[in-house]
């Protein structure tokens, strides 16, 4: 079965503009040519009257009429005719219609003929008709005779209707004529308006620009960057929803507003008078640190006006941070920082207690312990700042009251490959993170997180498994997108992090996880990667 394209907007253009200008040039045509179909025939009527009403009058015509003077009559009748253009028939009559003038002298003296007659001899009226009489059909009027205040008959005056039908026919001709010109002049003007039409919405299909808005409409309204855009007055004409909640106004209005008055420390419109755009400058509006992009908007070469993309400066700082692996080195850090000052705390107080045996005994047994992390964790991971991440994640786990271990078998020698450091801290710190996070949603007390590292083989291959909430089946396919989080208050963003970090690397993730049971997630990169 064919697909039925829609009609092209140039062609619809043309069509619809070429129908309406030949319904409307038809209709007016039409009322064109009967108005001056009637206007012929009053003229006609009219001129006929005055012939009619100008022999009536005559009293000459009027005494031969009484005295039924046929020659007299028919003289002044064959006069008449002679000298007239549109009037081919002159008939008068007396009151028992007996003719006794009129073009055909065969005629005279014989009944008129037509049945018109009637009322002019009945009620002495002046009127017009169309009849047919021994002449043919024909517009006729009929003028009443008087002599000495007494109708003695009538005159009639007519002329042949062939010559009015023709005159019609030439005047409908002429407006059909015109009408055709008219017609071709309008289509080629259709054809005109529609290129220029279609030219200005950039020859776009009506279906392509319902397509484009709805594009617009969904990506304005799932774009997280702030969007602005003004016209040349620095009225505000485009703002999406993130631009409202990241300048605080979510509640307001702002379409065609003036920007000077809605956000006075805008720099947008400095775009406007110099033409240039300005990239990753930092602003405070309405309240609001922000960064931004400013540029402006050329049409055909001239500027129309400038717009502004822009993100709140601290999602930018999170963000950052997070994918340079900072965060998590920050978080280690602060782990330690947190743990050694409980420590001095309790150190303290021991001295305060003036314990000094017992002081003395934990800060041992404390040096013994972080010499083993320092020389268990140092053998078996060579790098530096692995090294610190693993143990700073030590400390925040036990501040969760969670026991994280390396495994026996990890060794991470680092041996002959330059290791990405960035991204190792990235996938560690967010796989770690995500395990102590899964552990105190249980609230359970024996929280275990397992690290296994290994670079022994053509592989780099890192390990982290945990006895916490787990992940529902149904969220397993999901769990690695962009956004999608079981974490109050996170944006999403740590296992896609992870995820665009191995898929970087060409290495891969393997998830293995039971609900309430717990979760393993192994990754292997190719060692190669890491050249």
């Amino acid at each position: 079965m064919n697909e039925r394209h829609p009609m092209k907007l140039q062609a619809k253009l043309m069509l619809s503009i070429i129908v309406l200008l030949v319904i409307s040039i038809s209709i007016s045509s039409y009322f064109i040519s009967e108005f001056e179909v009637d206007k012929l025939e009053q003229k006609a009527e009219k001129n006929l009257e005055n012939v009619a009403t100008l022999i009536a009058s005559s009293s000459i015509i009027q005494k031969e009429l009484f005295l039924k003077n046929t020659d007299k009559i028919q003289e002044i009748v064959e006069n008449h005719l002679s000298n007239l253009e549109d009037v081919e028939i002159i008939t008068i009559a007396d009151m028992d219609g007996i003719r006794f003038g009129h073009p055909n002298r065969d005629r005279l003296g014989k009944f008129f003929v037509g049945g018109d007659e009637k009322k002019v001899l009945e009620q002495a009226k002046t009127y017009s008709s169309i009849a047919t009489g021994t002449l043919g059909r024909s517009i006729r009027v009929f003028v009443p005779i008087f002599y000495d205040d007494k109708q003695v008959g009538f005159v009639m005056s007519a002329h042949k209707y062939d010559k009015v039908e023709e005159s019609i026919e030439n005047i409908r001709r002429s407006i059909l004529v015109y009408s055709f010109f008219g017609i071709i002049i309008g289509g080629i003007g259709a054809i005109l308006i529609s290129i220029s039409i279609k030219k200005s919405l950039l020859y776009l299909e009506p279906y392509e620009i319902a397509k484009l808005y709805r594009e617009k409409d969904i990506i304005l309204k799932s774009t997280r960057e702030g969007i602005m855009a003004v016209d040349l007055k620095g009225n505000i004409n485009l703002m999406n929803d993130s631009a409202k909640k990241i300048l605080n106004c979510e509640h307001h209005n702002l379409i065609g507003m003036d920007i000077i008055k809605v956000f006075p420390t805008t720099k947008l419109i400095r775009i406007l008078h110099t033409g240039e755009a300005e990239y990753d400058r930092e602003q405070l509006i309405n309240n609001a640190r922000i960064l931004t992009n400013r540029i402006p908007i050329y049409e055909n070469g001239k500027l129309v006006g400038a717009l502004a993309t822009f993100k709140d400066l601290s999602d930018v700082v999170e963000l950052a941070e997070e994918i340079t692996g900072v965060r998590q080195i920050v978080k280690s850090l602060r782990a330690t920082t947190h743990e050694f000052m409980n420590k001095l705390h309790l150190i303290h107080g021991l001295i305060e207690l003036e314990e000094y045996d017992k002081t003395k005994e934990y800060i041992r047994s404390l040096g013994l312990r972080y010499t083993k992390i320092q020389e268990t964790i140092s053998n078996k991971v060579k790098n530096p700042t692995i090294n610190a991440l693993i143990i700073g994640k030590i400390n925040r786990a036990s501040e969760e009251q969670i026991d994280l271990e390396i495994t026996s078998d990890t060794a991470l020698l680092c041996e002959g490959y330059n290791l990405n450091t960035g991204s190792m801290v990235i996938i560690l710190g967010n796989l770690i993170e995500n395990s102590i996070e899964a552990i105190r949603k249980t609230k359970r007390k024996d929280g275990v997180i397992s690290v296994y590292l290994n670079d022994l083989s053509e592989n780099i291959i890192i390990e982290v498994s945990d006895n916490g909430i787990g992940i529902e089946k149904k969220s397993i396919n999901q769990i690695l997108k962009r956004g999608f989080t079981t974490k109050r208050g996170s944006n999403g963003i740590g296992l896609d992090l992870v995820n665009s970090n191995v898929k970087r690397l060409n290495g891969e993730i393997e998830i293995s996880s039971e609900y309430e049971i717990g979760t393993t997630i192994a990754i292997t990169i190719p060692i190669e990667e890491n050249n």
